[in-house]
């Protein structure tokens, strides 16, 4: 129903027209079933679901953009100081903050000009300029420019163009200029003498334009036509900015260039044009207001050159001062700044960096026998093995000949070890160049900081000895600079291997920790599987030392299977003997989930030993939420499905979100030992498990509170409504003898 109100609605009569209007037009929904609301729920949900994706989304593509920023900043910082331009960084009162080399020789080369007023250069005459020039970028926030006179030198003033924008900033008070400074004294002098030119050289390579005070071209020279393709039949009586404008640029910069134009007779800067063939271009441009005798326009003359050659040669310099030309890597200088950024990140954040230096071994011989042609070749397919094996943030880098230099950002020894182990069985190996297979090994240090080196030089320098230590102790391996991470790298490669031979010679059995009713302490009602290894030769391995390795390598996902092996084993044979034993849950890593094959393989163990679905329950972090989230959802779909209960570990430790509670189909919150352990004595950790219990409550979850050792934490549990305890209070991990010795009395 329309209706025009000719005034606005108070909240009162405008929430009284909605609700008369949608009396009349409200879907009938008394006819729906329940599964026709659900239907409507689940896809409100989904659409939920999906604006939330879609925002995390935006978020990384953020994080990423940032990121880059922030690097290319860095990376031009040496243009900063070789530009031939003047540049400065000015606080919002104007004080000079930074000046490369060629503002110090402009404003005065015997002088620290930080924390100098730039007002202080600048001679009386252009103080209200400076003035007018700050106000305005205050309040437009716009790139805008002046000229001003400096003050530097009595005997020979010196005038300058100041190109000045306003840095990001939160508020005016901690806002940062950034200054061009442009010698234009000789230009001035120039364009003086233009006003008295009878005509211009038709010789120069400059475009000259001189149009009248609307903008209507009078006459052009022959470097016109050169540059546009227009004739002087194509461009006389036709405005400029009609012949040649690209659209490049918008209209409010025609309209502050015309403001400049009318206000200070000139206007200088780069611009983007269209040739006579549609070509868009970059051109420097001048234009500049001739006056008569009494000061008013007669003409408008316009000066510009064609500049794509030189943004095309600054952009090929620019990426060949930095990257080897041959693999198209970052060069010695890219590299060292890399290494200087991640030492500054490093610092801030209280981290570590690795580089490792890598050799290929006997790569002269290559160069020696089939040519440095066929060197070159093999060079680039290595340089792309390495850049294909290591993570994003990091950065390979080529230094010469056979070279290669690798960056390891946000890493620790223990890491950077693992990842350098890689890379050395990654590059040995057969490469096939130009049909002959060429069999290549490398050799490489690793040095890490700040034990090894706290700066770029004694960082490559403990990574270099350490390459070189690897070749004279055979090459084709890795060598590390401190001996003690040496010894750390070769225990984690002997206990991984440990660990492969104990999956095949019986080392590995599980423990059970049983769960008890938190208001019947003695009535059992579940229990954990905990995996632990016994070596031959070192006795009990701790799961804290040896389930990290197998995170970083392909054994966490046999280890799993070994558990669920043992467990349905287990089981089995329980129920064989005529016990019922209580559900019985078990860890799965987040690798298993992302493999997308953890379902139908549990299924499958389950079916050989017999074991029904409501028997187990499966625990995992919130960590194997965070990616891979459409192959874990539908692992999780599926082991729901298939009649199995879902349980989140450790909850509140890791990337907590509400949404999962809501959409997954969980059963069990499992509050985590570090929340157990203050209970009674620490406000914080109380709260954590109050709020854990109460959110698990409102979404129908059982809860289970991990490491209760003392009656207080037993009796607060007890209180706040906790479901079951799992505790050294009420029982120890036990053996299976043990646990079935339990399931009998029980």
């Amino acid at each position: 129903m329309d209706q025009k109100y000719p005034q606005p609605l108070s909240p009162e009569a405008l929430r009284k027209a909605a609700r008369d209007s949608l009396c009349h037009e409200l879907t009938d929904v008394s006819n729906w079933t329940g599964e026709d609301i659900q239907s409507l729920v689940s896809e409100l949900e989904l659409h939920q679901e999906e604006l939330r994706i879609q925002n995390e989304e935006l978020l990384q593509t953020r994080y990423r953009l940032d990121n880059a920023l922030e690097m290319a900043q860095k990376s031009y910082r040496d243009l900063f100081e070789l530009a031939p331009m003047g540049i400065l960084l000015l606080d919002a009162k104007g004080r000079i903050q930074e000046a490369n080399r060629a503002a110090v020789q402009l404003l005065d080369s015997g002088t620290n000009l930080a924390g100098c007023l730039l007002s202080s250069f600048v001679a009386a005459e252009s103080q209200d300029a400076l003035h007018l020039h700050w106000r305005s970028l205050a309040s437009t926030r716009r790139q805008k420019a002046v000229d001003l006179t400096l003050a530097v030198d009595a005997e020979a003033m010196r005038t300058v163009r100041m190109e000045s924008v306003v840095e990001s900033s939160v508020d005016s008070a901690t806002a940062r200029f950034r200054c061009a400074l442009i010698d234009i004294t000789e230009r001035r002098r120039t364009e003086d003498k233009l006003r008295i030119a009878a005509r211009v050289s038709e010789e120069i390579g400059e475009a000259i334009v001189v149009m009248d005070p609307s903008g209507c071209i009078q006459s052009i020279n022959n470097a016109f036509t050169a540059i546009t393709g227009y004739t002087e039949s194509d461009a006389l009586g036709v405005t400029m900015s009609g012949l040649v404008k690209s659209e490049r640029q918008g209209q409010v910069f025609y309209k502050k260039l015309w403001e400049s134009l009318n206000k200070r007779g000139c206007w200088q800067g780069e611009i983007w044009d269209r040739r006579k063939n549609g070509e868009i271009f970059p051109e420097w441009l001048t234009i500049n207001r001739i006056n008569d005798d009494e000061g008013q326009p007669r003409n408008l003359v316009a000066v510009f050159s064609d500049i794509s050659q030189i943004k095309e040669s600054q952009r090929k310099i620019e990426y060949l001062a930095s990257h080897d030309a041959l693999t198209g890597l970052p060069n010695r200088s890219l590299f060292r700044d890399r290494v200087q950024q991640a030492i500054a990140q490093a610092q801030n954040n209280v981290g570590h960096v690795a580089l490792l230096f890598l050799d290929l071994d006997h790569f002269k011989d290559v160069n020696d026998t089939l040519g440095h042609e066929m060197g070159d070749e093999l060079l680039v397919q290595v340089a792309g093995q390495l850049r294909e094996s290591v993570r994003e943030l990091d950065t390979v880098a080529r230094i010469g000949g056979d070279e290669f230099t690798i960056v390891l950002n946000v890493c620790d020894a223990e890491e950077a070890g693992f990842i350098a182990k890689r890379l050395i069985k990654r590059i040995a190996g057969t490469f096939k160049v130009r049909g002959r297979n060429l069999r290549v090994t490398a050799s490489a240090g690793l040095a890490l900081y700040p034990q090894d080196g706290e700066d770029v030089d004694s960082l490559s320098q403990a990574a270099d000895m350490a390459m070189y230590r690897a070749k004279e102790e055979g090459r084709n391996r890795l060598r590390l600079y401190k001996s003690e991470l040496h010894q750390q790298l070769l225990d984690d490669s002997a206990l991984e291997e440990a660990l492969r031979r104990a999956l095949s010679n019986g080392e590995l059995r599980l423990l059970y920790h049983p769960q008890f009713d938190a208001n019947d302490p003695k009535r059992l009602l579940g229990a954990e599987a905990l995996l632990r290894w016994d070596n031959r030769e070192k006795g009990p391995i701790s799961p804290e030392r040896f389930i990290p390795i197998a995170e970083r390598s392909d054994l966490i996902t046999e280890l799993g299977w070994r558990v669920q092996e043992l467990m349905c084993k287990d089981i089995h044979e329980w129920q064989t003997a005529g016990l019922k034993p209580p559900v019985i849950s078990f860890n799965a890593s987040p690798k298993a989930f992302r493999e997308g094959k953890f379902a139908s393989r549990l299924r499958e163990i389950m079916a050989r030993y017999g074991i029904s679905p409501g028997q187990l329950q499966v625990e995992f972090t919130e960590g194997t939420l965070t990616e891979h989230s459409d192959t874990v959802y539908q692992e999780i779909r599926e082991l729901h499905e298939g009649g199995i209960e879902l349980a989140i570990d450790d909850f509140g430790t890791g990337y907590s979100c509400l949404v999962n509670l809501k959409r997954l189909p969980l059963a069990e919150l499992k509050i985590d030992k570090i929340f157990v352990d203050g209970l009674g004595k620490n406000d914080h950790d109380e709260a954590i498990a109050r709020a854990t219990l109460s959110m698990a409550q409102a979404f129908g979850l059982r809860t289970v509170a991990e490491g209760v050792e003392t009656q207080s934490q037993l009796a607060w549990l007890q209180a706040h409504g906790c479901n079951r305890i799992q505790g050294f209070l009420l029982a120890y991990p036990l053996e299976t003898e043990a646990f079935q010795s339990m399931l009998q009395s029980a």
